[in-house]
């Protein structure tokens, strides 16, 4: 029953998938007498920990209303929640605390939170006021479930770089554009609508200046993550900036260059007042973009580049394994054809086909007729 209680904590905490950068997402569920009685998950930063809304929900469903634990009322009931209740003051007091409070029999654990302030602290203020701790072992299948949810956050945490989703939509001989770099439309409606709620989860979006010249797009959050204003990063140091491009809608934007961009164009910009920064001095490194993408808040990137930015990212990749983590790749059944085509990935690229990046963990899907592919590169 364990397993069928924590595939619920885990359903509860992708409720809010999205929405609770920069903390990770999270379900709890309290069990008494073999039932749910009371369920949690994290709504976002600064909300109620998963924890918290469970035991809340539980004692106002037996009329408790009062702020005061009533310890009684979980004799004999066990939490169940995906990571490790923090020990930490944060936007919120410490869960570990309440969790003690209640005094439940058991709590079980789907993994010990990799955050440098918990990582472990909560386990063991748990075992020291007498609550007998379970975490799922971590080479488990529901265990690596669990992860899933949060890669984005652990990697963060641990490497203090956001998780990087590259997305493309692309014919079935891997080409985004024809020999005139015509690409609308390659793929179907469906599949540009899916692509645009899968940004929408994410906390930045990554694009080339020559795509935002061409195309003018806006990179808007659609459906339930509408009200999310996601950054907009404009990589490259040429770009003919328009002040009404859609993409500039509010300040939300951050121009990144290299120390090759025209003063003239640098004015222009800061005039406008568009962030611009460097991170290399003859081409951006995306290591130090990264960095300082993460180190301002945000946790998951999405790479919407054209072939020379899909193109650098991987030749920096292939010698720095952490940058891209997952590739979201929407095939078209077209064939485009042409050597002077945009293939997805421009660059360098490898000499030996056993110098090639490997991709697990592979999905598939079908949108009306279009395939969508999404793949793991790394998996933390």
């Amino acid at each position: 029953m364990d397993e069928v209680f924590m595939r619920r904590a885990i359903e509860l905490a992708k409720k809010r998938e999205g929405f609770t950068s920069p903390n990770p997402c999270v379900g709890a569920v309290i069990v008494k007498g073999g039932q749910i009685v009371a369920e949690g998950w994290h709504e976002k930063a600064g909300a109620d920990h998963a924890e918290i809304m469970a035991i809340k929900q539980m004692m106002q469903k037996s009329g408790i209303m009062t702020v005061d634990i009533e310890p009684m009322l979980f004799h004999n009931a066990t939490l169940y929640v995906t990571l490790e209740p923090c020990a930490h003051t944060g936007k919120t007091p410490p869960c570990v605390k309440a969790v003690a409070t209640a005094g439940f029999s058991k709590v079980v654990i789907g993994m010990k939170d990799p955050f440098q302030k918990v990582n472990g602290k909560g386990i063991s203020y748990l075992k020291k006021h007498g609550i007998k701790v379970s975490v799922l072992k971590p080479t488990s299948k529901l265990a690596e479930e669990v992860r899933s949810i949060n890669q984005p956050f652990i990697k963060n945490v641990t490497l203090g770089l956001p998780y990087l989703t590259l997305k493309a939509g692309l014919s079935l001989d891997g080409k985004i554009a024809t020999f005139t770099k015509d690409s609308r439309w390659i793929t179907c409606e469906k599949s540009r609508l899916d692509a645009k709620l899968e940004r929408s989860k994410c906390d930045a979006v990554i694009i080339g200046a020559s795509t935002v010249m061409n195309d003018n797009p806006e990179l808007a959050t659609i459906g339930e993550y509408k009200s999310k204003n996601i950054l907009r990063v404009i990589v490259g140091d040429k770009l003919d900036f328009k002040k009404d491009m859609k993409i500039f809608r509010d300040e939300n934007v951050l121009i990144a260059c290299s120390d090759n961009i025209s003063l003239r164009l640098k004015k222009k910009l800061i005039d406008a007042s568009v962030s611009v920064k460097s991170f290399g001095k003859s081409k951006v490194v995306f290591k130090k973009l990264l960095k300082y993408l993460a180190s301002n808040g945000i946790q998951s990137v999405f790479v919407e580049g054209g072939s020379g930015i899909n193109g650098s990212l991987f030749d920096e990749n292939l010698s720095d394994s952490k940058l891209v983590d997952r590739v979201l790749f929407y095939y078209a059944p077209k064939l485009v054809g042409g050597t002077h085509s945009l293939s997805i990935i421009g660059g360098a690229g490898i000499a030996k086909i056993s110098d090639s990046i490997d991709v697990v963990k592979s999905k598939f899907d079908i949108l009306d007729g279009d395939l969508k592919y999404e793949g793991l590169i790394n998996f933390y």
